[in-house]
């Protein structure tokens, strides 16, 4: 009887541990020509604090969206990084560009993610959202928002809708 317990309690474990194994599949609406950086997709709760200073973006994040490199911001966070989705064009062959998918397997260890990425055609944009993984997969369109930077506002405001289309499939 212990066995067939033990052996029941095992497999509820592997089923609980297979439902956060996704696919995240990302294609580029931009046009051609336009990169977007790879899609870091993160845990939203764990991620918080290293993105958001209070209401602000934090300096590491504002980095990310001058610059266009997260892998700074992302080492002091490794327990947030989920994973990434990369594209295959420009230097160093990891980019989006316009009409171009990626796709990878993740594992993701929370209920709520958040995405963000580089979009080089803006000097200070961010594609960046949240969706709540507990939900399951789904298909959905992430924005391009200026960060103010680029005009010393600070302000945060829409710069492009649909840049990038997500489709979440569990694996």
């Amino acid at each position: 009887m212990k066995t067939i317990a033990l052996a029941a309690a095992v497999a509820g474990l592997g089923t609980a541990a297979a439902a956060n194994d996704f696919n995240f599949t990302v294609t580029s609406m931009m046009a051609e020509g336009d990169w977007i950086a790879p899609l870091v997709i993160l845990d939203a709760a764990a991620a918080q604090d290293t993105l958001f200073d209070g209401s602000e973006m934090s300096e590491a994040f504002k980095l990310v969206a001058t610059d266009g490199d997260p892998r700074p911001m992302n080492g002091t966070m490794p327990e947030a990084v989920a994973g990434l989705v990369y594209g295959t064009a420009g230097p160093p062959g990891v980019m989006f560009e316009g009409g171009e998918t990626g796709s990878q397997d993740i594992f993701v260890p929370s209920t709520t993610i958040r995405f963000f990425a580089k979009d080089e055609s803006c000097a200070d944009c961010i594609v960046s959202g949240v969706w709540d993984i507990a939900m399951g997969g789904g298909e959905f369109m992430l924005h391009s928002y200026s960060t103010g930077q680029a005009d010393g506002s600070g302000n945060i405001t829409l710069a492009r809708e649909d840049v990038l289309k997500v489709v979440i499939t569990q694996n």
